[in-house]
């Protein structure tokens, strides 16, 4: 998967200071369509990043797969991580840069999205086995009268009136 990151002009000049940085000039953030300029979509996370914040960011480069962008209204020292559509903002440490090098941190930064990405993907099952167990069983009025609950008697008398003649 590939990882977006946004941040200011800054931290994109510490980040192109990494042996394995990549140079793109970009493309045009506008192109022409009958007469008129509107967002140019070739660049679908900018085009949606653009859409979403209502400004346009600049390609920068890339590492691998992480692609690098300067939106110019960032103006603290953070960096907006994009893995598989979840954001996570991360506030960038001069002091681990000069300590460890560019390199190093931004491998910590995409440790950091990975975990927090794979959270909220467990946090987002538990929520939906949480919802089907909520959803009741109507065969337990009857396997197991001890432990009915109101889902279950609402899913039982669901499923007697869908079976009624009249």
């Amino acid at each position: 998967m590939d990882y977006f990151i946004v941040t200011n002009h800054k931290i994109i000049q510490e980040i192109k200071k990494s042996k394995y940085f990549k140079v793109n000039l970009g493309i045009s953030s506008t192109i022409d369509k009958n007469g008129e300029r509107i967002l140019n979509d070739k660049d679908q996370f900018a085009f949606d990043y653009n859409k979403a914040y209502k400004t346009t960011i600049y390609s920068q480069g890339s590492i691998g797969n992480m692609q690098f962008y300067t939106d110019y209204y960032i103006k603290e020292n953070l960096m907006a991580v994009y893995y598989n559509h979840e954001e996570f903002p991360i506030k960038f440490d001069e002091s681990k840069v000069k300590e460890n090098g560019i390199d190093s941190f931004l491998g910590e930064i995409l440790q950091r999205a990975k975990n927090g990405y794979e959270e909220i993907m467990e946090s987002k099952r538990k929520s939906n086995e949480r919802n089907q167990k909520k959803s009741g069983d109507a065969d337990k009025l009857f396997n197991n009268p001890g432990s009915v609950t109101y889902e279950d008697l609402k899913k039982y008398m669901e499923k007697r009136n869908a079976n009624r003649l009249f």
